[in-house]
């Protein structure tokens, strides 16, 4: 398990890597993101001790780092632990004003059609935004056509939902740059601000649903933190139903380093410590 962390974080971030010794007297302002990326390994794996103790360290440095990072592993532990996923249609109690669906795209099929999939994460859009007519609906995805990259996730829902399904496109925003859950958070959060969203509701897959709304979270107060808006409120989920599992802590964990484009050293370091001493006691 260990080892497969490894690989999967060296592989996007083998250009950040910076080994530093875990001490706080030789931690810099600049090793912020090192700590951040220990504090994400020590929820994957469980160790709320270490977890805390890193908590601690990113708050000498940066009291309101901590507390943005705080609110994302609480955000995250609601998540994995407590989060209601409710599956086909929003839940009743959603706000009638200055509210969005957000609908996470899915693969293109090879002939740039939408996969079953993806209608269906529509069809739970559709049946959303007829109970909430005052809501706008959000479509986000890129080009992951096989043979036609010009046809897009984002622009391949709006056809549906507006051709197929019957709602108004003024309705329905478009997204159409993002290649994976990261970018649909990153892209699609500029847009709702800038259509003075104040809240939002998740509609993907039911196992997509804990890291998409995890991933918006994070975003909303990583684009607070640098551009000083009032964050986006993340209310609810609605999940099309596959029968899927959920997805892992290490590919929510995996997501998240991305979008907060954490550095890995001190995270590896740990793990190299943790497997020498499995090994040789």
């Amino acid at each position: 398990m260990k080892i497969l962390i490894v690989f999967l974080f060296v592989f996007d971030f083998i250009n950040t890597i910076k080994f530093n010794t875990w001490n706080k007297t030789n931690i810099q302002n600049e090793d912020i993101k090192s700590l951040e990326g220990l504090l994400l390994y020590n929820y994957i794996y469980g160790d709320e001790k270490k977890m805390n103790e890193t908590l601690s360290l990113i708050k000498e440095l940066d009291k309101n780092r901590y507390e943005r990072d705080k609110k994302i592993m609480d955000f995250w532990y609601y998540v994995d632990n407590k989060m209601i996923i409710y599956e086909n249609i929003a839940p009743d109690d959603l706000p009638k004003n200055d509210h969005a669906f957000v609908v996470l795209g899915h693969k293109l099929k090879d002939d740039g059609s939408l996969s079953d999939e993806g209608k269906g994460r529509c069809d739970v859009a559709y049946e959303s935004a007829l109970k909430y007519p005052n809501s706008m609906i959000y479509v986000t995805g890129g080009g992951t056509c096989k043979y036609n990259k010009t046809l897009t996730e984002g622009g391949q829902m709006y056809d549906y939902l507006v051709n197929i399904k019957g709602l108004d496109p003024k309705r329905i925003i478009k997204e159409v740059s993002a290649m994976d859950t990261v970018e649909n958070a990153k892209n699609t959060y500029k847009k709702l601000i800038e259509g003075n969203i104040k809240s939002i509701t998740v509609i993907t897959s039911e196992y997509h649903v804990r890291r998409g709304t995890l991933l918006f979270y994070g975003e909303s107060l990583i684009y607070n933190e640098k551009n000083l808006t009032k964050p986006i409120t993340i209310i609810k989920n609605a999940g099309y139903h596959t029968g899927n599992s959920p997805e892992s802590k290490l590919m929510e964990g995996y997501s998240l380093a991305l979008l907060m484009e954490v550095k890995i050293g001190l995270a590896i370091k740990e793990i190299i410590k943790d497997i020498f001493s499995f090994f040789f006691g």
